[in-house]
């Protein structure tokens, strides 16, 4: 699993973008059968996830993914 360091801004970008790549692929007409079944719950992990980290409740997890696990370390500024 890969690590990253990073700033609260930084960590709370790539949720929002993990959140949007979820969402396009839901919403896709081709999506797969296994994204639409775990879609729901992991768009709701992400949306969690965003408000802890925002609020600093959070510095250390693993990105909710439906491919590959990235574990994201908030480095305080």
């Amino acid at each position: 699993m890969e690590a990253f360091f990073v700033s609260r801004a930084s960590a709370v970008e790539r949720i929002m973008l993990a959140r949007r790549a979820l969402m396009k692929e839901i919403e896709g007409a081709d999506a797969g059968a296994y994204a639409l079944s775990q879609g729901p719950s992991l768009l709701d992990k992400l949306e969690q996830l965003l408000f802890d980290v925002r609020a600093g409740r959070i510095s250390d997890f693993v990105m909710p993914s439906l491919s590959s696990k990235v574990r994201i370390l908030v480095t305080a500024n």
